[in-house]
């Protein structure tokens, strides 16, 4: 029977004498050799191996064994692979891992199908399975990064859950296709797609139709995830979908429906799609022309970029002329800015156009999602003048811009923020007190500015009121002493003093500063008149103004008010009565 050897993933230090256990506290992942299922397969295997290999090693989270421990582990206890699970349980046993990557290679006409399953050794389950269509080296290079991730996904579920994942979770999750393709094969359609799912026991049930709305009939069944159909007509156009069936439980319609054009035509390859972005409203697709086409004598003269509308169509939103291209860089980018929304999700796939106007099918679909327009929130409002705002941080922002109006007011720019680290700010510009105002905010970068975020309501801190508990000291001699509650607010900056005939006519005759004074000597008026807009205190009066003193035996009103920082005057308060001692008589 033939060896097998197995093959490194993942790199941990582990001597030839160390024992098994060691690499089991680690939880190690290896990679066995992929067999070839058929003659055709040979080469590919190989390939495809060294790909997973220089892939995983570059993904830090996986602890790699390295190969020569693996081969003299297997040599000294004379363990024989055959690719079954019973037989990849018993190497990772003696090999003291936790976890093994095995599978196996076909190929069928144009297609390289590729089985690879994950091993739990010690819970003896296959915790997921890949089945995956290469066509030629540039898929194989295109895909094999994005099953390293799904293969880190599965080993970090695994550690989070401190177990192998269990059949109830694997159940619990949808099932459905991650896209669905189809490509001329000349007298025969193929078909291919992905499934994303935690289950190790699916068929699949293949339907066609010459419409898109049906009816579907049924053309055939596998347990792989590609089909070859050979019940074709030349010429004729046909709609696919798939019927997903999971063990005993009843078959799932799958929401992907693909169309073929033309069949038994010679068509140009796909483009391959290198990846995509999304930023602020708009999205970056960037993509490889096939040297397939190249080769088959295509002479492409267009690329179109398609985005998906709903499920089963796709809307063809731009056109990259070849012929127009200056770029020198291998990669083109493509861009859409077309009515794209903040942090929504799109998917795009490209297709190539040859001078006869034949168009390829689509190529593998890749999924963007745009930023997510700020979400502003109000930290604090109630000040004197001011209203603190806060925002989540957009990723690859430039800058923000904010916006404020009052009710039934028009929206206006009050402040542009240029640090792209800063995500709050004070808002002072222009604002009253005791009003309500509103806002929003926006993300923009070099290209695009975002939509408006939701709007936050804050209002600035109300004018003063007026102190509590004005009492005056009457009875003395041709003046009045006041006194109030000092009202315990350093946005306070003083207090008016009025004084009138009586509580209609009164006119003030002192500003007192320090929001802590909580009295005044009224000895009478200076001579020289108040000034408007000017301010007064006791202690101007006595540096050598003369003062005429309130009359004797006279009643006198008093009023007193508060004014904040910005000399804005609150509410006057209620008026008191007082009355000067009356004249001596001799």
């Amino acid at each position: 029977m033939r060896r097998l050897y197995c093959l490194l993933i993942i790199s941990a230090a582990l001597s030839i004498i160390s024992p098994p256990n060691l690499y089991a506290q680690k939880k190690v992942l290896a990679i066995f050799n992929l067999t070839a299922a058929n003659i055709e397969a040979m080469g590919y295997n190989g390939e495809i191996l060294h790909a997973l290999i220089s892939s995983i090693e570059t993904d830090k989270s996986i602890d790699l064994l390295p190969r020569r421990e693996i081969e003299e582990m297997l040599f000294r206890t004379d363990i024989n692979l055959d690719n079954s699970e019973k037989a990849v349980i018993l190497a990772g046993k003696a090999l003291g891992i936790n976890f093994v990557l095995f599978g196996e290679v076909t190929k069928k006409g144009s297609m390289i199908v590729t089985r690879l399953n994950l091993m739990d050794i010690e819970g003896k389950t296959i915790l997921n399975s890949w089945s995956v269509v290469f066509t030629d080296h540039d898929s194989i290079l295109k895909k094999i990064p994005k099953i390293t991730e799904e293969i880190s996904t599965a080993l970090s579920n695994w550690k989070r859950s401190s177990g192998s994942i269990t059949n109830e979770n694997r159940l619990s999750q949808s099932i459905d296709l991650d896209y669905l393709n189809v490509i001329n094969e000349g007298d025969s359609v193929g078909l291919s797609w992905k499934i994303n799912t935690q289950k190790s026991s699916l068929s699949y049930n293949v339907y066609r139709s010459e419409n898109s709305d049906g009816p579907y009939q049924f053309v055939g069944s596998t347990s792989d995830c590609f089909y070859k159909d050979t019940t074709v007509k030349k010429g004729q156009s046909y709609y696919y979908n798939i019927g997903i069936i999971a063990e005993t439980e009843p078959e799932i319609k799958s929401s992907h429906t693909t169309q073929i054009q033309n069949v038994g035509q010679r068509v140009p390859r796909p483009p391959l799609v290198m990846g995509a972005k999304g930023y602020i409203k708009r999205a970056e697709i960037k993509f490889v022309p096939s040297l397939k086409n190249e080769q088959d004598y295509f002479n492409i003269v267009k690329y179109n970029l398609y985005r998906k509308k709903n499920e089963n169509d796709w809307e063809n939103i731009k056109t990259v002329d070849s012929k127009n291209m200056t770029q020198t860089d291998p990669i083109i980018t493509v861009i859409d800015e077309s009515g794209l929304n903040d942090g929504a999700n799109y998917t795009y796939a490209l297709s190539s156009t040859d001078d006869s106007n034949i168009e390829s099918p689509l190529s593998d679909p890749v999924s963007i999602s745009t930023v997510k327009a700020p979400v502003l929130t109000l930290v604090r409002d109630d000040l004197l003048r001011k209203i603190n705002l806060s925002w989540t941080f957009v990723e690859n922002a430039s800058g923000y811009s904010l916006y404020r109006k009052t009710e039934n007011a028009s929206w206006e720019k009050v402040a542009d923020i240029t640090e792209v680290l800063t995500t709050n700010f004070s808002d002072v510009k222009n604002i009253s007190d005791g009003i309500q105002y509103i806002y929003r905010i926006t993300a923009y970068d070099d290209k695009k500015e975002s939509g408006c975020s939701n709007e936050v309501k804050g209002k600035t801190k109300e004018l003063p009121g007026f102190p509590e508990n004005l009492q005056s000291q009457d009875s003395l001699a041709k003046s009045v002493t006041l006194t109030w509650t000092a009202i315990e607010d350093p946005d306070i900056g003083g207090y008016n003093i009025y004084r009138g005939a009586d509580c209609n006519n009164m006119q003030k005759i002192a500003s007192i500063k320090n929001y802590r004074s909580n009295t005044y000597f009224d000895k009478g008026d200076a001579l020289k008149p108040l000034e408007d807009g000017k301010n007064y205190i006791y202690s101007y009066l006595e540096k050598g103004d003369a003062l005429k003193p309130l009359d004797d035996g006279k009643k006198y009103f008093y009023a007193i008010s508060g004014f904040n920082l910005f000399d804005a005057e609150g509410k006057r308060s209620n008026c008191i009565e007082a009355e000067t001692k009356s004249a001596s008589v001799n």
